[in-house]
């Protein structure tokens, strides 16, 4: 992912180990029950009310050398970095350099217009809750496994993202309804980045990752590749 999107924004690493009990027994027979359905691999750690975590694993990693899943093996986060990105948003609010009010206008001028799109009547508020109503369906399709080899190193800037977005009309009316957005969060990072300068990851790096010593927590930028240990994917 070169943009803010659900594609690859990161990776995080589960602790090694976990508690013992009935309760990662209870964890390990899900993560079996996961691998059983057809699931290739699957890593799974829970963190405990104490503080303590129960990891298990299932399956194998890679479906040649059958490597095992690994129980600290790095992963992409996808959209669970777009909590990552709201919250940077809600600091520079309380910090008075924007307002969940504002409109996608205010910061970034003449971007979302057209086709019944208007930038001055959406607000940061309604992107992050994705009821912002721009249409998101403009990423492009992989269906088969020909298209994957052809279209997975493609890098699509954030300004060809919602370029694409708005050449359709709104799915509804801003603020009347919801529809999970990414195209609404490739905007709140253009907007990061117009208001400080830097771009959104760099922001939820100093802001958060540093903060929380997420060490194994990264920013991956273009490459396709990931740390080891890593399991491979499959569709």
């Amino acid at each position: 992912m070169a943009a803010l999107a659900a594609g690859a924004v990161g990776s995080a690493q589960a602790d090694v180990g976990g508690e013992a009990g009935p309760d990662r027994s209870r964890l390990q027979r899900d993560v079996n029950a996961i691998h059983a359905v057809g699931i290739t691999g699957v890593q799974a750690r829970v963190t405990t009310t104490g503080g303590g975590h129960l990891s298990a694993t299932g399956g194998v990693a890679n479906l040649d050398t059958k490597r095992p899943v690994s129980l600290h093996g790095f992963f992409r986060i996808g959209s669970i970095n777009k909590a990552l990105v709201a919250t940077v948003v809600l600091q520079l609010e309380r910090e008075g350099r924007l307002s969940l009010d504002d409109t996608v206008q205010r910061w970034l001028p003449g971007v979302v217009r057209g086709n019944g799109n208007d930038g001055g009547a959406i607000t940061l508020r309604q992107l992050l809750q994705h009821t912002s109503g721009i249409y998101d369906g403009n990423y492009p399709s992989i269906d088969t496994a020909a298209d994957y080899r052809r279209q997975r190193y493609e890098i699509h800037q954030p300004e060809e993202i919602v370029a694409a977005a708005v050449r359709h009309e709104p799915n509804f009316p801003h603020g009347e309804s919801w529809s999970y957005s990414n195209t609404g969060y490739v905007l709140v990072g253009m907007v990061i980045e117009k208001v400080t300068g830097h771009p959104w990851h760099q922001e939820v790096d100093d802001r958060i990752i540093r903060r929380l010593h997420l060490s194994h927590t990264i920013w991956p930028g273009t490459s396709p590749t990931l740390p080891a240990p890593h399991a491979r994917g499959y569709t």
